[in-house]
This record gives C-alpha cells, structure tokens and sequence, in this order.
C-alpha cells in the first residue's frame, strides 16, 4: 500500500477551494500530474527542515500553484495550496527530488 492511496485534505487547504483546486482535484494532480516536486534544505544545518515536507509546483487544471504536503508512512497530508509565490524554487536551499508525488515518497528516509 502506498501513502497515495489514502490523501488527506486539511481545512486550511479545503477553505482555498474556491480560489484553487477541490479536494477531488488536489488528489488527481498528486497521483497522476507532474511537475516540480522539491523539499526545503539547509547545506549548513542538515535536519533542519522536515525531510518529509515536499512542494510540488506546476500547472494543474490550469492554474500556476504550488502544492505543500508531507508524506507520512501510510498516507499524505495536502498543507496547503497557493500560487506560486516565490520566483524559484530551485537553488542552494531547495533539492529536487523529482517530478511527482511518487517521486517524494520514494524520497522519504526510512
């Protein structure tokens, strides 16, 4: 079983779906879309940030939104859903660790 099987929505993620995608969509885009999947890091301060916290940024029912969640050992959590605010998402600070939601819970250590 994968943490893909089960999504969970909080309720701030649920109050911006007038704004951005329905829960219903938040979890086609993570089983079935791709784009940019990294995770906070510090190359000065290793465990600062939570490995297991991922964004995943891309254009998803046509919309140019970053998609905050974690990845928990038997599901995911959306955070939160927003537009893309910060210019990059690539650089010292960030890692890539893919181009899916799979790809992050491949990423999760054990």
């Amino acid at each position: 079983m994968s943490p893909l099987d089960t999504i969970h929505i909080t309720t701030t993620t649920r109050e911006k779906r007038d704004r951005y995608l329905t829960p219903a969509e938040l979890k086609t885009v993570l089983r079935e879309r791709s784009g940019y999947v990294c995770r906070k890091v510090s190359p000065n301060h290793e465990g600062l940030y939570d490995e297991t916290k991922f964004i995943l940024r891309g254009t998803f029912f046509d919309m140019d939104l970053d998609i905050v969640f974690t990845v928990e050992s038997d599901h995911i959590v959306v955070l939160t859903q927003m537009s893309q605010h910060a210019d990059s998402l690539r650089g010292q600070f960030y890692e890539q660790v893919g181009t899916t939601a799979a790809d992050a819970v491949t990423a999760v250590p054990n």
